[in-house]
């Protein structure tokens, strides 16, 4: 299941911009980070962690989505025997876990996280938290198989156009087409109390709404770019989660 969310920009100076943005939009508090571990600062909601931010030479941004899993060699290995490539080896991260970076089959960036004592989302599914992964890429079909076949959960399809993952009865990512030219990758979305608070603050902030509402089951979605690297985000509204 998904596990955490982070992302890396390039200076000091976006760190702080991004951190501003981020509290601005979602009321986070965070725990900042020293030298001795990059900078890589820990955004909570409620006492409850929600989101990392690092620090990182050419870094631009993008948010990076990881997996959980107890057993991460044999889970990098399953990965490339299913087509996966590592862009970063199984690495300890001190006593709080175990990490490795991938892409998948289709060109997606994900992260795998073998929990020591950091446990990643502390909440989910309520509003300042994560509610939603969307995978996106030119073959769905390709992802869909890869990360149900990784995971052991079902890809399932409740409308011909539409691509579930599901772990039991919960429904927790999309696996969506690109638009021409956009490359693959995962959008993590957090989950707010109001669309039109978003679209209020975003641009309050330096942001630019990109989509303002678009329907989907049980809720709405809002997209926007971030001031600090133009990174387009998703939220969406508190309503019912899909299951």
């Amino acid at each position: 299941m998904p596990i955490w969310v982070d992302v890396a920009v390039e200076t000091a100076e976006q760190h702080h911009d991004l951190r501003a943005f981020l509290s601005a939009l979602f009321d986070w508090t965070w725990d900042l980070g020293g030298p001795e571990m990059g900078y890589y600062s820990i955004a909570s909601h409620d006492g409850s962690s929600v989101f990392g931010l690092a620090q990182n030479d050419g870094a631009r941004g993008v948010a990076t989505t990881y997996f959980s899993t107890s057993t991460i060699e044999r889970t990098v290995e399953q990965s490339v025997g299913l087509g996966a490539s590592v862009t970063m080896p199984v690495t300890s991260v001190m006593d709080l876990g175990t990490m490795a970076l991938l892409n998948d089959p289709t060109g997606a960036l994900f992260g795998l996280w073998q929990p020591g004592t950091f446990q990643g989302f502390g909440v989910a599914y309520e509003p300042n938290a994560p509610g939603w992964f969307d995978h996106v890429s030119p073959d769905p079909d390709v992802a869909a198989r890869f990360y149900s076949t990784l995971s052991g959960h079902q890809a399932s399809s409740p409308e011909p156009s539409m691509r579930i993952l599901q772990n039991g009865e919960q429904w927790y990512a999309s696996l969506s087409q690109t638009q021409p030219g956009d490359a693959a990758h995962w959008q993590p979305i957090y989950v707010v109390d109001s669309l039109k608070r978003i679209h209020e603050v975003v641009p309050r902030h330096g942001g630019a709404i990109v989509i303002e509402e678009m329907p989907v089951p049980g809720s709405a979605l809002c997209v926007f770019s971030e001031p600090v690297n133009g990174t387009l985000m998703t939220v969406m509204a508190a309503g019912d989660h899909p299951s």
